[in-house]
């Protein structure tokens, strides 16, 4: 998938996914008026063959306040064309449910790495400002200086946390942002090809070939949608492997002696109290 997608790449994309849902949505009544059309186009058919113009525009209207009525094969196919919409939505339904995951989830890995600069601006401070090699002397400076070495490298196992982290949740977004970005190109596609589909049927001449367009297309759409669905549930079950090895992997860090800060060299300091532990040099 290459670099990780900013935020902009996976708004963008969500939001084009939610307004083909709401066209999808839109599509049974497109139907309806489709059938309708195919209904007053067989009546002036119907009625041109016996009775010339004047029995067209009669059919014409005949088929309008009839429309309900239109049986057969035609009525039959119009219902399943919109079960078949309500299908597609179905499995749609999920991803509509997860629209703002894929954002929480970079946002967290974003947390995760604004974390890693905090960590790592206090360490800089501390490496420049925490030296008291030269100013120092005694057993108390030894000491202090062997637990600034291993806070220094807590430090450096909390970063490393970070980045693991960070980097398992952007995955994550990627992931998503793969899933929608697919199934976006398969909906623009059947839109474009549903609309002509619809088209066809409300000709009625071409009507049985865009009944069967459009069961089609909806038909390979919903079968994409399975497929990308299942593929993203099996990347996204290794990546929750992957975050729970991280959280195992967080017991007993480098430098976290019973998961715990490592503590000072001792538990008070007073400059105006020198001893043989500690003296300025």
């Amino acid at each position: 998938m290459g670099l990780t997608k900013s935020l902009d790449d996976i708004n963008s994309v969500l939001d084009t996914f939610s307004d083909q849902i709401a066209e999808i949505r839109d599509q049974p009544a497109k139907v309806d008026d489709a059938f309708r059309k195919a209904a007053i186009a067989a009546a002036e058919v119907e009625g041109a063959s016996v009775f010339g113009l004047v029995g067209a525009v009669a059919g014409a209207v005949y088929g309008s306040i009839t429309e309900d009525d239109f049986t057969g094969y035609m009525q039959d196919h119009k219902e399943a064309i919109k079960k078949k919409i309500q299908e597609l939505l179905d499995k749609l339904q999920s991803a509509v449910d997860s629209l703002k995951a894929p954002i929480a989830f970079l946002l967290t890995s974003e947390a995760w790495t604004t974390l890693k600069g905090k960590i790592g601006e206090a360490q800089n401070n501390e490496v420049v400002n925490g030296n008291l090699t030269g100013y120092w002397a005694g057993a108390a400076a030894l000491k202090y200086t062997a637990a600034r070495t291993l806070q220094d490298t807590t430090l450096d196992s909390a970063k490393s946390t970070c980045d693991k982290m960070a980097d398992a949740l952007a995955k994550i977004s990627d992931i998503a942002w793969d899933f929608y970005s697919k199934i976006v190109t398969d909906i623009a596609d059947l839109l474009i090809k549903f609309g002509k589909a619809l088209a066809k049927i409300a000709t009625f001449i071409a009507a049985p070939v865009g009944v069967s367009d459009a069961i089609d297309v909806l038909g390979k759409v919903i079968s994409s949608t399975v497929d990308y669905t299942d593929k993203l549930l099996k990347a996204l079950i290794a990546q929750r492997e992957s975050i729970t090895k991280i959280d195992e992997s967080k017991t007993n860090q480098k430098g976290f002696l019973n998961n715990r800060w490592p503590r000072s060299a001792a538990d008070d300091f007073n400059i105006n109290s020198p001893s043989s532990e500690w003296q300025a040099t």
